[in-house]
């Protein structure tokens, strides 16, 4: 295994210490968790650099990326509204969910259909993780700043799920050339 899959395997390992964290909240474990998870959200750009850099992209790594972004967004995300069940939070996290899964899925499908994986990632799709990756962090430290901070941070998660939306969309419109 390369260095670049080691450090996406960095990403994946660091979910569990930040789902310890948040589910004992206190401003240091929420200091924390924020660290850990702006740390895993750096490596999903700097494997990709270092793969670059030493010509070390494969297919097995740019899988492992993306699974890595999935879990680290949609295992967080169910987690936080497992600790905080508030309607605010649900649903945009469905929406966010839903949307990984289904371009996920379509994207497997046409890699299928067309015999190689040809669908590329737009620049809606990193804008969107980017968006998200803010998001999240929002709302890991919000409990230390007071209601309008956490109000701004499901705000912020709101935007996000509307962007994921805009992006499945953007992916469909782009990719219905495949189903017909």
């Amino acid at each position: 295994m390369s260095i670049p899959s080691y450090i996406t395997l960095l990403r994946i390992i660091l979910i569990f210490p930040i789902m310890y964290l948040i589910i004992t909240p206190s401003f240091w474990n929420n200091l924390w968790a924020l660290s850990l998870f702006l740390v895993a959200g750096l490596t999903d750009y700097l494997d990709g650099y270092v793969a670059r850099k030493t010509s070390s992209e494969t297919s097995l790594g740019a899988l492992l990326d993306l699974l890595a972004d999935k879990l680290l967004v949609c295992i967080i995300l169910i987690w936080y509204v497992y600790v905080n069940p508030d309607t605010l939070l649900i649903i945009p996290v469905l929406f966010i969910i839903s949307r990984e899964l289904i371009v996920s899925v379509l994207r497997q499908y046409i890699a299928e259909l067309a015999g190689d994986n040809n669908v590329k990632v737009m620049n809606i799709g990193k804008s969107k993780t980017t968006i998200q990756f803010i998001a999240i962090s929002l709302l890991i430290i919000s409990p230390n700043f007071g209601y309008f901070f956490e109000l701004t941070s499901v705000g912020f998660l709101w935007f996000a799920a509307f962007l994921s939306l805009y992006s499945l969309y953007s992916y469909i419109s782009e990719w219905k050339k495949f189903f017909n």
